[in-house]
């Protein structure tokens, strides 16, 4: 979902496994924030056709909840996360924190095709394995990735899609920072929301509170990773790790 402070000119879009909910409470409790939209938008089988809580920019102009210019007179934030790290909390939100949803057939869990089968693959299966189907195909093999590289700064797009080349990077949060005046780092979101909040000419500090922690997964991500899913996720998400300075 986004959420609005109308009184302060403020729009915030909520990127998943970036403290987005704790976020989202103090905006809604401190500055007056209105969610937009306030519950799902579906299809006529019950399928999500836009997320309340994780959307675009572009998505909100697409379903008229907000027009162009009413985007411009406000000051529009979000926030990324170090891929890596992400990817291994999506994992165990999938393979243990998530898992007693699909007991609830009315959960968000069965309006996202497929992603049911995915917690039950991640149940029984390694992250890394999980790594591999879904990004193998991104990676490729040798000749694919040496043949992208070299095409990588071209913009001759006919030329990357006769070889099979994607003519767009693959990102995780591209989604959610496209068109944002700022975006905050998970890792420095109290600091960089208080940035946010002092360009908007609020005059008081709110604090982000401690709230909806993955306590299943281990403290340090690399221990998921072997050198295979490394290699992998530094490959499918190189423009991202490399615009914003991510390490392994």
């Amino acid at each position: 979902m986004a959420i609005i402070c109308r009184k302060y000119g403020l729009l915030y879009l909520m990127a998943p496994r970036t403290g987005c909910t704790a976020v989202e409470e103090v905006l809604e409790k401190e500055l007056g924030g209105e969610l937009v939209p306030p519950q799902d938008i579906l299809d006529e089988n019950g399928n999500f056709r836009m997320h309340r809580r994780h959307h675009s920019l572009r998505a909100m102009f697409k379903h008229r909840l907000l027009t162009e210019e009413e985007a411009a007179s406000l000051l529009k934030f979000s926030c990324i996360r170090n891929p890596y790290d992400s990817l291994a909390s999506d994992y165990v939100k999938r393979a243990s924190k998530y898992q007693h949803f699909i007991a609830n057939s009315s959960s968000w869990v069965h309006r996202l095709p497929g992603y049911v089968e995915d917690m039950e693959f991640c149940k029984t299966h390694s992250f890394d394995e999980w790594i591999v189907k879904h990004y193998s195909p991104i990676y490729g093999n040798r000749w694919q990735r040496s043949l992208e590289m070299v095409l990588r700064h071209s913009k001759r797009n006919r030329l990357k899609q006769a070889f099979g080349v994607s003519t767009r990077p693959y990102l995780m949060y591209g989604n959610y920072t496209a068109d944002m005046d700022l975006v905050m780092r998970f890792e420095n979101l109290q600091a960089d929301f208080d940035k946010v909040l002092e360009k908007a000419g609020v005059p008081f500090q709110v604090t982000i509170p401690l709230v909806n922690k993955t306590e299943e997964r281990k403290a340090d991500y690399r221990e998921y990773y072997t050198e295979r899913s490394r290699k992998i996720v530094q490959y499918v998400f190189r423009e991202e790790l490399e615009r914003y300075n991510y390490q392994f």
